[in-house]
């Protein structure tokens, strides 16, 4: 599936509707480069699935958790230098854990995500708009 998105707030709402597809143990793996709008989508995912506080993306802390009637796992990969590092923080108990993860950058592991997953790769088309590609493996 391909949509575009022209503001901010259209990708925010594409989330929020998406979001209602989502069951636990759900990952989604997030691709697209810095500025895409991974965080937007996914503030419109978290928003969608009854979680009402601000998000951001969790950059410094790596795992985010919102809870809701099911755990949310936002999961901020830019910072990670090497696969190993994912062991010293349990990232593998998030990812294959009974909530729904939420990874951007996910490409730093995909040898280790599950094969049953969600991709969602953002292109920038202009300042404004957004391609949003979504295959389910």
């Amino acid at each position: 599936m391909k949509i575009k998105t022209y503001s901010e707030e259209e990708t925010i709402e594409f989330g929020r509707q998406f979001a209602k597809r989502l069951k636990k143990g759900d990952v989604l793996a997030f691709y697209g480069e810095l500025g895409s709008g991974k965080t937007t989508l996914i503030k419109g995912i978290v928003e969608g699935l009854s979680y009402k506080k601000p998000i951001k993306s969790p950059s410094f802390i790596i795992v985010a958790v919102y809870p809701s009637e099911i755990p949310i796992y936002h999961i901020d990969l830019y910072r990670l230098n090497n696969i190993k590092e994912i062991d010293n923080i349990g990232l593998l108990e998030y990812i294959y854990g009974d909530g729904i993860s939420l990874i951007e950058w996910a490409e730093k592991i995909e040898e280790l995500l599950p094969k049953k997953r969600i991709n969602i790769k953002i292109s920038i088309i202009s300042e404004k708009e957004r391609e949003i590609e979504i295959e389910e493996f």
